[in-house]
């Protein structure tokens, strides 16, 4: 479905939409919002017109990877399966560097190294 946005020429921006419909007064274009954002922590969108076209043109910048913490975060697993580690290293008297807890997170800092 086409869209369209109300664009800003002298400012570079969008004013207005995107939708479905164009409105009744000047400065309406099409609207192409560009490629996805794989990682909206390291990605920005630029939008920019292009004459050529007449169509106001979406691009997405900056590195779809994620970073190391991010990496660290999703490997983690949820706090309950953490106190529940917790738990059974301080009943099984191993809460120290030979216990599930601790071997579970080191591997996971392990897995994503901190930049110096």
């Amino acid at each position: 479905m086409q869209q369209y946005v109300k664009w800003d020429h002298e400012n570079n921006k969008i004013l207005i939409g995107p939708q479905s419909i164009a409105g009744d007064d000047d400065n309406w274009c099409l609207f192409d919002e560009g490629g996805a954002i794989q990682n909206p922590r390291t990605q920005t969108r630029r939008f920019a017109y292009d004459a050529d076209i007449q169509t106001v043109v979406g691009s997405v910048e900056g590195n779809p990877e994620l970073t190391w913490e991010q990496v660290r975060q999703s490997n983690y697993g949820g706090l309950e399966d953490q106190l529940d580690m917790i738990w059974h290293d301080i009943n099984n008297e191993t809460l120290d560097k030979t216990g599930s807890f601790y071997r579970a997170i080191k591997a996971v800092k392990d897995g994503a190294n901190k930049p110096e």
